[in-house]
């Protein structure tokens, strides 16, 4: 299908006077057509479709409607019933009275289309470059941002509803591209564990007879993965994306051991990784005289690496703690910029989506190469404590030239009283020593890596810490070591003292706590326009529902403060006499 054309630049008379006489004080979607006359032309969508073929619709009318679906958390059958039957659509649109509108079936598939690629940031793109145009939006300015947490659109399944439901699922793809050839590797019991969807009130209860159950499950699974990778086995089979799931899952959940049998991989370990790391490799191939798996054996891999549901693979599991507690979840993670510059609204300009394990401090590159790309480049950028640490201020600095407001992890041993931080040493950055409050100074510091990062390893004279009558609250032991600081490279040091004694001043915190605000856009997007839950499977897709709802949430915060038929800005609100006594105050 061919790109179609007519993304209406007039809006017929009719549909003029039976809008403004229905809607007298004007909706979001007639503000879009008032204020911004085209939020999008087809020349924006111009690589999206093929240059031959029958002409469709057209793609500027598809993205508005898409952008106000998200904008009242609409279905795709309502937003098509929106179009055919509500005025203030139609105005938007600029279609005829009698205009039947379209199936509700197109919509998804201009989603696909907007899935592919950067095609989902480039239309948000391309929505702030009218609302720059309108000047609504500052290039130049403020941006904060936060994130949120995602749930996948599946259910959670425990390890044994993992492996049977990944097999039935690599089954059905099968059958469908190969039923003669799988009807003669499957055997009649196949039909009563693979039968039916998986679940967990149809396994067996007890350890042994699940741990019989999940190795029964495997061996049929190795057996279909040797037939799907033999010679004879039909062309195009091994790549269905099912099939690759099942192999995937299969080498993170079974193992071989040292005879030749499948094996159950052991659950994970609470320990830390390098202690985890260490213990699998001195215990490989361990299990127990009775065949079940090890504990100490070869375990199940990291939230990061490991599938968790055969219906969404992308979908992975995470932890956070929160101030409510702990929050476990499957799923993703949005990351939501808005601009924070005052007078005039607070506009979504960037949005991005990544797995649920990946830190915050993660996805700070790729927000600032997205803000970077649509010609962003705010004076300040202010972030929570998950974002920012000495190395990132230093190297978004350096290399995007984008200053960061956000607090720095406070020293653990400044918490401490009596003793001393690290706070309190004098460093000599030529010399290469470090010099305490008693006045004794360290040997030159040596080298060294602290969680894959440099650093510099300072270790004080065993001697001189003895004979300290502060040994015990500085050193913190009573075997007599010496005081041992690990500092940053020079540049992260001293940024790292410099923002850990600002953050505790007055000034500071006042010029931080626009960072709040962002706690209002999470609870916007989540609770009027469904951000929490995803309406679709894959991280493409997620990412093209959190662009249409920043999106739509942008036209519901400008039409709010820039009502049609107003000119903007809207006056302020006159202070009142005690208001500004308190300004006074505070000033």
């Amino acid at each position: 299908m061919a790109m179609g054309s007519g993304a209406g630049r007039v809006v017929p008379p009719l549909t003029v006077r039976m809008a403004r006489a229905s809607n007298p004080r004007g909706t979001a979607a007639m503000w879009v057509r008032d204020r911004l006359d085209e939020l999008f032309v087809d020349e924006d969508f111009a690589d999206w479709y093929p240059a031959d073929g029958r002409k469709g619709l057209s793609p500027a009318r598809l993205a508005l409607v898409s952008v106000l679906q998200y904008a009242e958390n609409l279905t795709d059958r309502h937003a098509a019933e929106a179009v055919r039957c509500r005025l203030d659509w139609k105005y938007c649109l600029g279609l005829e009275l009698d205009d039947p509108g379209f199936d509700f079936s197109v919509l998804s598939e201009f989603r696909d289309r907007m899935a592919q690629g950067d095609r989902a940031d480039r239309l948000l793109a391309a929505m702030v470059d009218h609302l720059v145009a309108a000047g609504l939006v500052k290039r130049r300015g403020r941006v904060r941002t936060d994130s949120t947490h995602v749930l996948a659109a599946v259910r959670r399944l425990n390890r044994g509803e993992l492996v049977a439901e990944t097999l039935r699922t690599a089954l059905e793809e099968l059958s469908e591209h190969g039923e003669e050839w799988l009807a003669r590797l499957v055997t009649r019991d196949w039909a009563d564990r693979y039968g039916r969807p998986v679940r967990y009130d149809r396994l067996p209860r007890g350890g042994d007879a699940l741990i019989d159950y999940v190795l029964k499950v495997g061996e049929d699974g190795m057996h279909i993965l040797r037939a799907v990778y033999q010679d004879e086995a039909p062309p195009g089979l091994r790549e269905l994306p099912a099939v690759q799931v099942l192999r995937q899952v299969w080498v993170q959940q079974y193992w071989y051991d040292g005879d030749g049998q499948l094996r159950w991989r052991g659950p994970k370990s609470t320990r830390d990784r390098a202690s985890r790391r260490a213990t699998d490799q001195r215990n490989t191939g361990k299990t127990k005289a009775d065949g079940r798996p090890d504990p100490t054996s070869a375990r199940v891999p990291w939230s990061s690496m490991e599938i968790v549901t055969p219906h969404d693979p992308e979908a992975r599991y995470s932890q956070k703690v929160t101030a409510a507690g702990q929050r476990d979840w499957i799923g993703y993670r949005d990351h939501q910029s808005e601009t924070c510059d005052r007078p005039g609204p607070n506009v979504i300009v960037q949005v991005v989506t990544r797995p649920a394990p990946e830190q915050d401090i993660d996805a700070l590159d790729r927000i600032h190469q997205g803000l970077t790309e649509q010609g962003f480049q705010p004076a300040e950028h202010v972030l929570d404590g998950g974002y920012v640490t000495p190395d990132s201020i230093h190297r978004t600095e350096q290399q995007w030239g984008i200053g960061l407001l956000g607090p720095v992890r406070d020293d653990p041993r400044a918490c401490q009283r009596p003793g001393f931080a690290k706070e309190d040493f004098r460093i000599d950055w030529q010399a290469r020593t470090l010099t305490c409050p008693r006045g004794v100074t360290s040997p030159p510091w040596k080298s060294t890596l602290g969680d894959g990062h440099p650093r510099l390893s300072v270790l004080f004279p065993r001697k001189a810490c003895r004979e300290c009558q502060d040994r015990l609250q500085c050193t913190g032991n009573v075997d007599g070591k010496g005081r041992h600081i690990f500092l940053l490279p020079e540049p992260q040091q001293k940024i790292q003292t410099k923002v850990r004694k600002e953050q505790k001043t007055d000034q500071w915190r006042r010029r931080f706590a626009i960072r709040a605000g962002c706690e209002a856009t999470v609870s916007e997007t989540v609770h009027a326009h469904g951000l929490r839950r995803c309406r679709y499977r894959g991280l493409a897709k997620a990412h093209v529902q959190h662009v249409l709802t920043a999106a739509g949430a942008n036209i519901i915060r400008l039409s709010e403060c820039f009502p049609p038929g107003t000119a903007p800005p809207r006056e302020p609100r006159p202070t009142s006499h005690f208001q500004r006594l308190c300004q006074r105050l505070t000033t």
